[in-house]
């Protein structure tokens, strides 16, 4: 509900800026084309500006459509989610004072609830190997059992885009990671024009799953650096206690 109301919120402050760019590059682009006999290389270079500039904002100078895609309710719902679950990718982002400002209290809000939010899915996610291990357990298997986290590849997006392997490896890593680079996005990618629902909330559902499922192996991997750590700590303090003693003990020939 909280991320619904947001996406609401967003479209009403962003609509009607991203409609005012779009037409301003159909504009240009018409009057580029319409006068291009006759331009000198400054009036070329005052069209790359305008269209580096409209890139910038999110707006890709392509096609002659005028009505909004970035900020239609199902593309600032998935905008809203990567702003929550911090993984910003920066394709889609509000440009408006208003639409800004909102987006400041939206996650200052948001965001602790999320980290709620995946802490609960988390738990979930566990649960099913904690209860396996107990009954190993009991059947007499005397391994340690430890937290369970579902060690498996994340499932990829690479051939739905039509990418390689690697790539789809690599925006599943960054993607669930929250690192966000941007470079490879699906569901807030503003080159595209349509996107399959289906498609997107698939999307949205394996984001959730997979930040939740990162999440547990950043905390089984950061125990084991503090559990190293605590090990240094306490040998290289054995070590300081020991040449103490014999430097003591070198001090006194008599051992007084």
């Amino acid at each position: 509900m909280y991320i619904a109301l947001g996406a609401m919120i967003f479209q009403a402050l962003e609509k009607d800026f991203e409609v005012e760019r779009r037409e301003l590059a159909v504009d240009t682009k018409c009057d580029f084309l319409k006068n291009r006999s006759n331009m000198t290389q400054e009036d070329v270079e005052v069209f790359v500006q305008m269209m580096t500039s409209l890139i910038l904002s999110g707006i890709p100078p392509l096609g002659n459509k005028t009505n909004a895609l970035l900020w239609t309710f199902g593309s600032s719902f998935t905008t809203s989610l990567t702003i929550l679950s911090t993984i910003g990718y920066g394709t889609v982002f509000p440009r408006t004072p208003g639409g800004q400002m909102f987006c400041v209290v939206f996650a200052a809000i948001g965001i602790p609830l999320t980290i709620v939010f995946f802490k609960n899915i988390g738990k979930l996610v566990s649960l099913p190997f904690e209860k396996l291990g107990n009954c190993l357990k009991h059947k007499g298997i005397s391994e340690e059992y430890k937290e369970g986290v579902p060690f498996r590849e994340p499932m990829g997006a690479g051939g739905q885009e039509n990418w390689t392997y690697i790539e789809g490896v690599y925006y599943s890593f960054t993607t669930i990671s929250a690192i966000g680079f941007g470079d490879y996005t699906i569901v807030s990618n503003p080159m595209k024009e349509s996107q399959n629902i289906a498609y997107s909330i698939l999307l949205l559902i394996w984001n959730l799953h997979g930040l939740a499922w990162i999440a547990l192996v950043f905390h089984l991997i950061t125990n084991v650096f503090q559990e190293m750590e605590s090990k240094l700590n306490k040998n290289i303090s054995e070590i300081e206690v020991e040449a103490e003693s014999m430097k003591s003990g070198a001090g006194d020939p008599h051992g007084r």
